[in-house]
């Protein structure tokens, strides 16, 4: 059990699922799966604690992105975590890649880079939430057998949509272009929109006779009632086939540098193929994922069928089976959220 004190949390803020029961709210009974998904899993080893003192941690009950221009608020912890030698959780969720300057504080963030990232200096790489429970249902997973040519897949936002879609990418791009060439910014592709990635991945893998290809190309992001185009039940259910029929799975970043799909597809059993942006992952002194994931260097996107070649080569009927079935029990025991915090807390924030 973690003891955690969070203070009097902010009227009106919405406060972290993770601590829906503790706090007594009732389960979610909208429309967001994403949402729903958290009354699915189970944060009982979290207690909160009514006096400083006898907390392990003080964990800031909000999204950082709610309270980050609430100085009092957050001085409150800060002063109180000095007074006691605690320190704080803060969960910044999201896609944001933004410095964030707590003293005494642990951050909790989904993306980091390679290049950036250093051990011990006080951020936690987590894994994002699944978007909906449905993946997590055991009759889904089934294990696929190795056949003489495999089946690459991607189900996702391809292609730009709107002229307004096109005119903001083209302008990321000509930016990150000019710290690259002028600038000498050895790292600025990296930091390139994950649909620029996607392409070149899909490009890389189309027309090779190493790999077998199935793209459902979509303009739109379809998480999200914003931006999708069509039934949100339809989308999902033709995502969820698109992965499961597969043998491996496209995986460029996102808006940040990792991919939700990244989580979905291990829970799913099917091999990712990361086009490797200087991508960290989570517990990854703890996960030996070359075991099950395909890594292909952001530098060498051109060759990504011949990667995905080598892995498959190098497998048996008998070592496919056990590469999906240990895709989805490294989920199942580290990187669903709950069991990778529980994990987190049991070894006290040291990995």
């Amino acid at each position: 059990m973690t003891k955690v004190f969070i203070g009097e949390p902010l009227p009106g803020v919405k406060t972290f699922p993770i601590l829906n029961k503790q706090l007594g709210k009732e389960p979610y009974t909208g429309t967001k799966p994403f949402r729903a998904i958290f009354d699915e899993m189970d944060f009982s080893f979290i207690e909160l604690v009514g006096e400083p003192r006898d907390a392990d941690y003080f964990l800031i009950p909000h999204y950082y992105s709610s309270v980050r221009g609430n100085t009092p608020y957050i001085d409150f912890f800060v002063s109180h975590a000095r007074k006691y030698g605690k320190k704080i959780l803060i969960f910044a969720y999201g896609d944001s890649e933004e410095d964030i300057a707590v003293p005494e504080s642990i951050i909790f963030r989904y993306a980091g880079y390679k290049y950036m990232h250093r051990e011990g200096d006080g951020t936690v790489i987590m894994p994002t939430q699944i978007y909906a429970g449905d993946i997590l249902e055991e009759n889904l997973f089934f294990l696929r057998d190795k056949s003489d040519i495999p089946t690459v897949s991607f189900c996702g936002w391809g292609e730009l949509g709107s002229f307004r879609q096109k005119l903001k990418y083209l302008s990321r791009i000509v930016s990150l272009d000019f710290r690259k060439y002028v600038l000498r910014d050895v790292h600025a592709d990296v930091h390139k929109q994950g649909i620029y990635w996607r392409k070149k991945a899909m490009h890389a893998v189309e027309g090779s006779p190493r790999v077998k290809t199935s793209f459902l190309v979509r303009d739109f992001y379809s998480a999200s009632k914003k931006t999708m185009k069509g039934d949100p039940v339809e989308l999902r259910r033709e995502y969820i086939a698109n992965i499961l029929q597969s043998d491996f799975v496209l995986m460029p970043r996102g808006d940040a540098n990792m991919a939700t799909r990244f989580y979905e597809t291990l829970a799913l059993g099917r091999i990712p193929v990361v086009i490797d942006t200087e991508w960290v992952l989570p517990l990854q002194n703890v996960v030996d994922y070359r075991k099950f994931v395909v890594f292909v260097p952001y530098t060498d996107v051109r060759n990504t069928d011949i990667y995905i070649r080598k892995f498959w080569d190098g497998l048996t009927n008998e070592t496919f089976h056990a590469a999906q079935k240990q895709a989805r029990e490294t989920f199942m025991k580290y990187l669903r959220f709950d069991s990778f915090l529980k994990y987190m807390f049991e070894n006290n924030l040291k990995l």
